[in-house]
């Protein structure tokens, strides 16, 4: 009920309308017509368009992120109250939104392909379509449950343990970190420890070989860079999930009831 629910909120949101696909489709425009360096064959093309994809589609899902952050917000007293005198359970809360969250990703992630493919098109000349579109899509999915458990773990940190006076920037946490790792790797070579184990470039570069079908490399800009292991992204990926979930379950056990004004004192 809750999932129906909150899919439908999301739907109807027009901020994640407005900022995961309109902004999205701006740094696409700008991607395929005002950054895109002198290329002429469809592999050139095709590895560039699945560097910028991979970009765009990290971005994407950190804007819905902070919309979710802001419900999570929002319901800490009904949470709060809900959780002790009704049927409500914290475990069945956090599934039911993090399967609406998936879903909404995946959804935003599709149409981001879709128009990825018509604009890169048009100025390349070039079919270039993704070698793996449904793992690709399987990667949005994955990647709508860990921009929720990281924004509602952020929230609820903030809500029980230090207050919601700077819950505009936590919610904004997400984004920021997204922007952060999501840049540096175009023109930035990171250490490996840092690639592999940051969730942000582990989600980017799943991205970018799904769309690329080829390993990612350490570095975009250096031909000779080693590429990376996928398996291992992988795993990183999954235990920062399974341990934000964790956290998602403590936290929200221990939720208290604050009012939402002290969020406006910012």
């Amino acid at each position: 009920m809750i999932t129906k629910y909150f899919l439908k909120s999301l739907l109807s949101n027009k901020a994640i309308w407005g900022w995961g696909v309109g902004l999205m489709l701006f740094w696409i425009i700008m991607g395929a017509y005002v950054f895109e360096p002198d290329m002429t064959t469809k592999n050139e093309w095709m590895g560039y368009t699945s560097v910028w994809f991979s970009l765009i589609g990290l971005l994407s899902a950190s804007v819905i992120a902070t919309t979710v952050a802001y419900s999570v917000y929002y319901a800490n007293s009904s949470l709060a109250y809900g959780f002790r005198f009704t049927r409500l359970k914290p475990s069945g809360y956090i599934r039911d939104l993090m399967i609406s969250t998936s879903i909404m990703t995946g959804i935003i992630g599709a149409i981001i392909t879709v128009l990825t493919i018509i604009l890169f098109r048009t100025k390349s000349g070039y079919l270039l379509i993704p070698k793996f579109p449904e793992f690709l899509l399987l990667m949005f999915f994955v990647t709508g449950i860990f921009m929720f458990l990281l924004s509602a773990v952020l929230v609820m940190f903030a809500n029980n343990y230090i207050g919601l006076k700077s819950v505009t920037l936590i919610a904004f946490i997400p984004q920021l970190l997204s922007f952060l790792f999501g840049l540096s790797e175009i023109g930035t070579s990171l250490p490996n420890e840092i690639v592999y184990g940051s969730p942000f470039t582990d989600i980017a570069r799943i991205m970018y070989q799904t769309y690329y079908g080829k390993a990612s490399p350490l570095n975009f800009s250096n031909a000779t860079s080693p590429t990376l292991n996928p398996y291992i992204m992988m795993v990183s990926l999954i235990f920062w999930i399974a341990l934000l979930f964790v956290l998602a379950m403590f936290l929200i056990r221990r939720i208290k009831a604050v009012s939402i004004e002290g969020g406006r004192q910012v």
